[in-house]
Protein backbone atom coordinates (compact mmCIF):
# COMPACT_ATOMS: atom_id res chain seq x y z
CA UNK A 1 0.00 0.00 0.00
CA UNK A 2 1.77 3.44 -1.07
CA UNK A 3 1.86 6.31 1.12
CA UNK A 4 -1.34 8.17 -0.61
CA UNK A 5 -3.69 4.48 0.75
CA UNK A 6 -2.53 5.04 4.24
CA UNK A 7 -2.93 9.02 4.31
CA UNK A 8 -6.78 8.09 3.20
CA UNK A 9 -7.62 5.39 5.53
CA UNK A 10 -5.75 7.70 8.52
CA UNK A 11 -8.21 10.75 7.87
CA UNK A 12 -10.92 8.39 7.29
CA UNK A 13 -10.44 7.21 10.36
CA UNK A 14 -10.08 10.14 11.89
CA UNK A 15 -13.48 11.52 10.33
CA UNK A 16 -15.70 8.76 12.13
CA UNK A 17 -14.15 8.59 15.77
CA UNK A 18 -14.73 12.68 15.69
CA UNK A 19 -18.60 11.74 13.43
CA UNK A 20 -19.34 9.03 16.27
CA UNK A 21 -18.38 11.21 19.44
CA UNK A 22 -20.16 14.27 17.91
CA UNK A 23 -23.68 13.25 19.43
CA UNK A 24 -25.28 13.63 15.98
CA UNK A 25 -23.97 10.13 14.60
CA UNK A 26 -27.48 8.28 13.50
CA UNK A 27 -27.96 3.90 13.41
CA UNK A 28 -27.39 4.19 10.06
CA UNK A 29 -24.29 6.40 10.57
CA UNK A 30 -23.06 3.25 13.16
CA UNK A 31 -23.87 0.46 10.33
CA UNK A 32 -21.79 1.62 7.71
CA UNK A 33 -19.14 2.78 10.08
CA UNK A 34 -19.19 -1.37 11.21
CA UNK A 35 -19.26 -2.04 7.66
CA UNK A 36 -16.34 0.22 7.13
CA UNK A 37 -14.49 -1.42 9.76
CA UNK A 38 -15.65 -4.98 8.80
CA UNK A 39 -13.93 -4.67 5.25
CA UNK A 40 -10.46 -4.71 6.10
CA UNK A 41 -8.06 -5.20 9.30
CA UNK A 42 -6.27 -1.96 7.92
CA UNK A 43 -9.54 0.31 8.61
CA UNK A 44 -9.75 -1.54 11.99
CA UNK A 45 -6.22 -0.91 13.07
CA UNK A 46 -6.39 2.52 11.58
CA UNK A 47 -9.39 3.10 13.55
CA UNK A 48 -7.34 1.94 16.80
CA UNK A 49 -4.67 3.93 15.99
CA UNK A 50 -7.27 7.30 15.44
CA UNK A 51 -8.67 6.16 18.98
CA UNK A 52 -4.84 6.12 20.72
CA UNK A 53 -3.98 9.49 19.17
CA UNK A 54 -7.12 11.21 20.43
CA UNK A 55 -6.26 9.58 23.90
CA UNK A 56 -2.90 11.26 23.77
CA UNK A 57 -3.79 14.36 22.43
CA UNK A 58 -7.37 14.90 23.24
CA UNK A 59 -10.16 15.50 20.25
CA UNK A 60 -9.85 19.19 19.70
CA UNK A 61 -5.76 18.61 19.38
CA UNK A 62 -5.70 15.58 17.21
CA UNK A 63 -8.81 15.69 15.01
CA UNK A 64 -10.07 18.19 12.46
CA UNK A 65 -13.44 19.08 12.97
CA UNK A 66 -14.87 20.43 10.14
CA UNK A 67 -16.94 18.49 6.95
CA UNK A 68 -17.14 15.59 8.81
CA UNK A 69 -20.53 14.38 8.06
CA UNK A 70 -20.53 14.10 4.36
CA UNK A 71 -16.81 13.17 4.18
CA UNK A 72 -17.89 10.05 6.61
CA UNK A 73 -20.60 8.96 4.51
CA UNK A 74 -19.22 8.95 1.15
CA UNK A 75 -16.49 6.69 2.72
CA UNK A 76 -18.65 3.77 3.90
CA UNK A 77 -20.52 3.03 0.93
CA UNK A 78 -20.02 0.42 -1.27
CA UNK A 79 -18.37 -1.87 1.60
CA UNK A 80 -18.85 -5.58 2.01
CA UNK A 81 -21.30 -6.22 4.71
CA UNK A 82 -19.26 -9.11 7.04
CA UNK A 83 -21.18 -10.36 10.33
CA UNK A 84 -19.32 -10.13 13.30
CA UNK A 85 -19.74 -12.63 16.12
CA UNK A 86 -20.25 -11.93 19.56
CA UNK A 87 -16.42 -12.92 20.68
CA UNK A 88 -15.37 -10.41 17.63
CA UNK A 89 -17.85 -7.93 19.00
CA UNK A 90 -16.04 -7.88 22.59
CA UNK A 91 -12.90 -9.33 21.94
CA UNK A 92 -11.04 -6.47 20.00
CA UNK A 93 -13.10 -5.12 17.34
CA UNK A 94 -13.39 -1.61 18.11
CA UNK A 95 -15.66 -1.00 15.16
CA UNK A 96 -18.82 -3.05 16.69
CA UNK A 97 -18.32 -0.90 19.77
CA UNK A 98 -18.95 2.14 18.43
CA UNK A 99 -21.69 0.64 16.16
CA UNK A 100 -23.12 -0.79 19.30
CA UNK A 101 -23.62 2.71 20.87
CA UNK A 102 -25.18 4.33 18.25
CA UNK A 103 -27.95 0.98 18.40
CA UNK A 104 -28.49 1.70 21.67
CA UNK A 105 -29.55 4.96 21.11
CA UNK A 106 -31.82 3.75 18.21
CA UNK A 107 -35.75 2.28 18.54
CA UNK A 108 -34.56 -1.49 18.44
CA UNK A 109 -34.17 -0.62 22.41
CA UNK A 110 -37.48 1.11 22.65
CA UNK A 111 -39.37 0.70 25.28
CA UNK A 112 -42.63 1.00 23.55
CA UNK A 113 -45.73 -1.11 23.39
CA UNK A 114 -46.03 -4.61 22.35
CA UNK A 115 -48.07 -5.16 19.36
CA UNK A 116 -50.27 -7.27 21.34
CA UNK A 117 -50.13 -4.48 23.82
CA UNK A 118 -49.69 -6.56 27.15
CA UNK A 119 -46.01 -6.76 27.67
CA UNK A 120 -43.31 -6.79 31.09
CA UNK A 121 -40.88 -4.68 31.17
CA UNK A 122 -37.51 -4.42 33.37
CA UNK A 123 -35.28 -1.48 32.90
CA UNK A 124 -31.30 -1.59 32.69
CA UNK A 125 -30.34 -2.52 36.61
CA UNK A 126 -34.08 -3.17 37.60
CA UNK A 127 -35.89 -6.31 39.02
CA UNK A 128 -39.23 -7.00 40.06
CA UNK A 129 -41.53 -10.00 41.23
CA UNK A 130 -44.48 -9.72 38.93
CA UNK A 131 -48.12 -12.50 39.43
CA UNK A 132 -48.52 -12.69 35.90
CA UNK A 133 -51.75 -14.97 36.05
CA UNK A 134 -53.33 -17.01 38.58
CA UNK A 135 -51.06 -19.75 40.18
CA UNK A 136 -48.14 -18.25 37.90
CA UNK A 137 -45.48 -15.99 39.80
CA UNK A 138 -41.87 -14.64 37.71
CA UNK A 139 -39.06 -13.01 39.20
CA UNK A 140 -37.94 -11.10 36.37
CA UNK A 141 -34.25 -10.05 36.35
CA UNK A 142 -32.67 -6.48 34.36
CA UNK A 143 -34.00 -5.33 31.22
CA UNK A 144 -36.05 -8.31 30.31
CA UNK A 145 -39.05 -8.16 27.93
CA UNK A 146 -42.11 -10.47 28.27
CA UNK A 147 -45.01 -10.74 26.00
CA UNK A 148 -48.36 -12.52 27.84
CA UNK A 149 -49.79 -14.83 25.94
CA UNK A 150 -53.74 -14.66 25.62
CA UNK A 151 -56.73 -16.79 25.12
CA UNK A 152 -60.59 -15.51 25.56
CA UNK A 153 -59.05 -13.13 27.92
CA UNK A 154 -57.26 -15.78 29.88
CA UNK A 155 -53.31 -15.56 30.47
CA UNK A 156 -52.37 -19.38 29.47
CA UNK A 157 -48.96 -18.20 28.90
CA UNK A 158 -45.72 -15.97 28.29
CA UNK A 159 -43.08 -15.41 25.26
CA UNK A 160 -39.80 -14.26 26.75
CA UNK A 161 -38.49 -11.90 23.86
CA UNK A 162 -35.36 -10.85 25.87
CA UNK A 163 -33.48 -11.57 28.89
CA UNK A 164 -34.30 -13.36 31.83
CA UNK A 165 -36.52 -14.40 34.50
CA UNK A 166 -37.48 -17.77 37.18
CA UNK A 167 -41.05 -18.87 36.67
CA UNK A 168 -42.87 -20.65 39.14
CA UNK A 169 -45.98 -22.56 38.76
CA UNK A 170 -48.15 -23.18 41.69
CA UNK A 171 -49.11 -26.72 43.05
CA UNK A 172 -52.59 -25.73 43.18
CA UNK A 173 -52.61 -24.32 39.08
CA UNK A 174 -54.61 -26.57 36.90
CA UNK A 175 -54.62 -25.02 33.49
CA UNK A 176 -51.23 -25.31 31.39
CA UNK A 177 -49.10 -22.70 31.11
CA UNK A 178 -46.51 -22.24 28.16
CA UNK A 179 -43.39 -20.22 28.03
CA UNK A 180 -41.85 -19.86 24.47
CA UNK A 181 -38.12 -18.86 24.27
CA UNK A 182 -36.71 -18.57 21.26
CA UNK A 183 -38.18 -20.39 19.03
CA UNK A 184 -38.46 -23.23 22.07
CA UNK A 185 -41.63 -23.94 23.87
CA UNK A 186 -41.79 -25.27 26.99
CA UNK A 187 -44.17 -26.77 28.94
CA UNK A 188 -44.29 -28.00 32.86
CA UNK A 189 -46.66 -29.37 35.48
CA UNK A 190 -47.77 -27.88 39.07
CA UNK A 191 -45.06 -27.50 41.19
CA UNK A 192 -42.42 -26.75 38.46
CA UNK A 193 -40.17 -23.55 39.01
CA UNK A 194 -37.15 -23.00 36.49
CA UNK A 195 -35.35 -20.05 34.71
CA UNK A 196 -35.39 -19.14 31.06
CA UNK A 197 -33.15 -16.69 29.41
CA UNK A 198 -32.26 -15.25 25.79
CA UNK A 199 -29.55 -13.02 24.88
CA UNK A 200 -27.58 -12.77 22.06
CA UNK A 201 -29.49 -15.22 19.71
CA UNK A 202 -29.22 -17.82 22.55
CA UNK A 203 -31.00 -19.49 25.25
CA UNK A 204 -31.08 -21.46 27.79
CA UNK A 205 -33.55 -23.10 30.65
CA UNK A 206 -32.33 -24.21 33.87
CA UNK A 207 -34.75 -25.97 36.20
CA UNK A 208 -34.91 -25.23 39.97
CA UNK A 209 -38.16 -27.65 41.09
CA UNK A 210 -40.11 -30.40 39.50
CA UNK A 211 -39.35 -30.78 35.86
CA UNK A 212 -39.95 -29.26 32.48
CA UNK A 213 -39.99 -30.29 28.79
CA UNK A 214 -38.63 -28.60 26.37
CA UNK A 215 -40.06 -28.70 22.70
CA UNK A 216 -37.68 -27.83 19.95
CA UNK A 217 -38.08 -28.44 16.12
CA UNK A 218 -40.51 -31.52 17.10
CA UNK A 219 -38.08 -32.88 19.28
CA UNK A 220 -38.59 -33.06 23.74
CA UNK A 221 -36.01 -32.78 26.20
CA UNK A 222 -36.61 -33.43 29.63
CA UNK A 223 -35.07 -30.87 31.63
CA UNK A 224 -34.86 -32.21 35.78
CA UNK A 225 -33.67 -30.19 38.72
CA UNK A 226 -30.76 -28.37 38.59
CA UNK A 227 -29.77 -29.13 35.17
CA UNK A 228 -29.50 -26.69 32.59
CA UNK A 229 -30.15 -26.78 28.30
CA UNK A 230 -29.34 -24.36 26.12
CA UNK A 231 -29.84 -23.82 22.45
CA UNK A 232 -29.56 -21.56 19.75
CA UNK A 233 -29.96 -21.74 15.93
CA UNK A 234 -26.85 -24.73 15.73
CA UNK A 235 -28.94 -26.80 17.64
CA UNK A 236 -29.39 -28.01 21.22
CA UNK A 237 -27.23 -28.85 23.57
CA UNK A 238 -27.51 -31.73 26.05
CA UNK A 239 -28.90 -31.47 29.57
CA UNK A 240 -25.58 -30.54 32.04
CA UNK A 241 -25.65 -29.93 35.91
CA UNK A 242 -25.47 -26.80 36.98
CA UNK A 243 -24.83 -25.06 40.18
CA UNK A 244 -28.06 -22.96 40.97
CA UNK A 245 -26.47 -20.90 43.64
CA UNK A 246 -23.88 -20.07 41.03
CA UNK A 247 -25.90 -19.72 37.92
CA UNK A 248 -29.16 -17.81 39.48
CA UNK A 249 -26.87 -15.92 41.89
CA UNK A 250 -28.56 -12.72 40.60
CA UNK A 251 -32.08 -13.48 42.17
CA UNK A 252 -29.72 -12.58 45.23
CA UNK A 253 -28.27 -9.51 43.36
CA UNK A 254 -25.12 -11.01 43.14
CA UNK A 255 -23.26 -12.04 39.92
CA UNK A 256 -20.85 -15.03 40.40
CA UNK A 257 -18.55 -16.26 37.37
CA UNK A 258 -16.19 -19.43 37.10
CA UNK A 259 -13.36 -19.40 34.75
CA UNK A 260 -14.75 -17.46 31.98
CA UNK A 261 -13.95 -15.21 29.48
CA UNK A 262 -13.74 -11.86 30.48
CA UNK A 263 -15.11 -10.89 27.11
CA UNK A 264 -18.22 -12.93 28.42
CA UNK A 265 -17.87 -11.47 31.80
CA UNK A 266 -18.44 -8.17 30.42
CA UNK A 267 -20.78 -8.77 28.02
CA UNK A 268 -23.25 -10.16 30.95
CA UNK A 269 -22.43 -7.04 33.35
CA UNK A 270 -23.39 -4.71 30.77
CA UNK A 271 -26.94 -5.99 30.76
CA UNK A 272 -26.94 -4.23 34.79
CA UNK A 273 -25.70 -1.04 33.81
CA UNK A 274 -26.13 1.81 32.10
CA UNK A 275 -23.55 2.51 28.72
CA UNK A 276 -21.56 -0.31 28.14
CA UNK A 277 -17.97 -1.60 28.89
CA UNK A 278 -16.29 -2.54 25.70
CA UNK A 279 -13.02 -4.93 26.03
CA UNK A 280 -10.77 -3.60 22.51
CA UNK A 281 -7.74 -5.88 23.00
CA UNK A 282 -8.47 -9.56 21.93
CA UNK A 283 -6.19 -10.87 24.53
CA UNK A 284 -7.61 -9.44 26.89
CA UNK A 285 -10.52 -10.56 26.48
CA UNK A 286 -10.03 -14.43 26.45
CA UNK A 287 -8.34 -14.35 30.04
CA UNK A 288 -10.66 -16.68 31.76
CA UNK A 289 -11.59 -15.12 35.45
CA UNK A 290 -13.53 -16.07 38.96
CA UNK A 291 -14.91 -13.35 39.91
CA UNK A 292 -17.70 -11.61 41.74
CA UNK A 293 -19.32 -8.48 42.31
CA UNK A 294 -22.79 -7.15 43.79
CA UNK A 295 -25.29 -5.61 42.08
CA UNK A 296 -24.64 -2.30 44.30
CA UNK A 297 -21.07 -2.25 42.72
CA UNK A 298 -22.15 -2.01 38.89
CA UNK A 299 -21.38 1.68 39.05
CA UNK A 300 -17.48 1.15 39.80
CA UNK A 301 -17.07 -2.47 38.18
CA UNK A 302 -15.31 -1.19 35.22
CA UNK A 303 -12.60 0.65 38.04
CA UNK A 304 -12.43 -2.68 39.41
CA UNK A 305 -11.65 -5.05 36.10
CA UNK A 306 -9.15 -2.16 35.41
CA UNK A 307 -7.76 -2.63 38.58
CA UNK A 308 -7.74 -6.70 39.10
CA UNK A 309 -6.31 -7.11 35.66
CA UNK A 310 -3.95 -3.74 34.58
CA UNK A 311 -6.42 -2.92 31.69
CA UNK A 312 -6.24 1.12 30.22
CA UNK A 313 -9.22 2.27 30.26
CA UNK A 314 -10.87 5.20 28.37
CA UNK A 315 -13.74 6.83 29.45
CA UNK A 316 -16.74 7.73 27.13
CA UNK A 317 -19.95 9.98 27.44
CA UNK A 318 -23.07 8.23 28.96
CA UNK A 319 -21.24 5.36 31.06
CA UNK A 320 -19.31 3.74 28.12
CA UNK A 321 -15.57 2.85 28.84
CA UNK A 322 -12.97 1.10 26.10
CA UNK A 323 -10.58 -1.33 28.40
CA UNK A 324 -7.59 -2.37 26.74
Amino acid sequence: MDASHRYDRRTEAHDWLVHLTSGTATYEDGEAFRRWCAASDENALAFVEARALWEALGPAAALRQHGTRGRVRGTARGLHNVRLTRRAFLGGAVAASFAALLMARSDMFSQGSLPDGRGLRTRVGEQKNVVVAPGVSLEMNTDTDISVREHGGIVTGMHLRRGEAVVRIDTTRKDPFVVEVADGRLFSTPGAAFAVRCADDAATVTCLDGQAVLNRDGTNMAVKPSQQVAFDASGIGTAVAVNLDTALAWRNRVLIYDNQPLADVVADINRYRPGRIVITDRALGERRVHARFTLDQMGEVATLIQDAYGAHATNLPGGWVLLS
